[in-house]
C-alpha cells in the first residue's frame, strides 16, 4: 500500500488589523507628508508612499536599483497610506515579512527575484574596527535626521544607514558590516550639492564614513539579487 504524506503549509505571517488606502491629499502649498516606513510598538505605518516606497520598507531594499516593476509604482501621483497592527512585542523582521503578505494580497502582486550586474557599494567595518556607540534608548524615544550635510540618530541600524548614504551617494549602498544592534552617531560631512565644491565644509561623506564611524564604503560591480514585479493591481483592495 503506498504511503502519502501531507505536509500542511505554515499560513504568510500576517497583522491583526490592517488597511491600505490611496494616498492622502496635497497640502494647500503643494507639500505632502511622507513616511516611507516606519515600525514603533508592534504598528507599521506608511504615508504618501509608492507602491515602490512600500516594497522596499518591506523587503528591506536600500536602492530603487534593487526593485524592477511597471513605472507606475514609482509615480509620486499614486500613493498609498498603509497601517499595519500586531503585537507591541513582534520583532522588526516578523513585521515586515506581514507586511510583504499585506501588500501581496491587497495588490494582487506576483513578483519574482534574479541576479543582476549593478555598481555598487558595501558598507564594511574599517581595518581600526568600527567606531560606533551602542544606543541606549528604546524605539519609542528614536530620533534622527538626514540631510545632505550629515545624518544623526540616537537608534539605527546598519541597514538603515546603508539606506540612507545609497541616497546621499546616489548609488545603492549594501550593509556588510555584520553588524546587527542599534547605534547612535552624528555623521557630518560636506554638502556637495549645494555647497561650495572648492571650499567644502567638512569632509567627504567616504572620509566621514571611515574617521567618524570606522567604517569604509567599498566600491564594487557585481551579480546583486533584484526583486521584479511581474504584475500589480494600482488600486488596491478594499480593506
Amino acid at each position: 500500500m503506498a504511503l502519502y504524506a501531507y505536509y500542511m503549509q505554515a499560513p504568510a505571517p500576517a497583522f491583526d488589523v490592517a488597511t491600505v488606502k490611496m494616498g492622502g491629499p496635497v497640502e494647500a502649498n503643494g507639500m505632502i507628508n511622507i513616511n516611507t516606513g516606519k515600525i514603533l510598538n508592534g504598528v507599521v505605518t506608511l504615508s504618501n508612499a509608492t507602491l515602490s516606497d512600500c516594497l522596499k520598507f518591506a523587503y528591506s531594499l536600500t536602492t530603487d536599483a534593487q526593485l524592477a516593476g511597471p513605472d507606475w509604482i514609482n509615480e509620486k501621483v499614486v500613493r498609498f497610506e498603509v497601517t499595519g497592527k500586531a503585537p507591541a512585542e513582534t520583532p522588526d523582521d516578523q513585521l515586515r515579512l506581514m507586511l510583504q503578505t499585506l501588500l501581496k494580497e491587497r495588490f494582487q502582486i506576483a513578483l519574482h527575484t534574479e541576479q543582476r550586474e549593478i555598481t555598487h557599494y558595501e558598507l564594511v567595518i574599517g581595518k581600526n574596527g568600527a567606531k560606533l556607540k551602542e544606543s541606549t534608548v528604546g524605539p519609542a524615544e528614536a530620533t534622527g535626521t538626514a540631510r545632505l550635510d550629515g545624518i544623526r540618530s540616537n537608534r539605527m541600524q546598519m541597514n538603515k544607514l546603508a539606506m540612507l548614504l545609497s541616497r546621499m551617494t546616489r548609488m545603492p549602498v549594501f550593509d556588510k558590516t555584520g553588524l546587527t544592534g542599534f547605534y547612535q552617531f552624528d555623521l557630518r560631512y560636506a554638502n556637495e550639492v549645494s555647497g561650495d565644491p572648492d571650499n567644502p565644509a567638512g569632509p567627504s561623506i567616504f572620509t566621514a564614513v571611515q574617521e567618524q564611524l570606522g567604517l569604509k564604503l567599498e566600491s564594487k560591480k557585481g551579480p546583486v539579487e533584484v526583486l521584479v514585479i511581474d504584475h500589480a493591481e494600482k488600486v488596491p483592495l478594499d480593506n
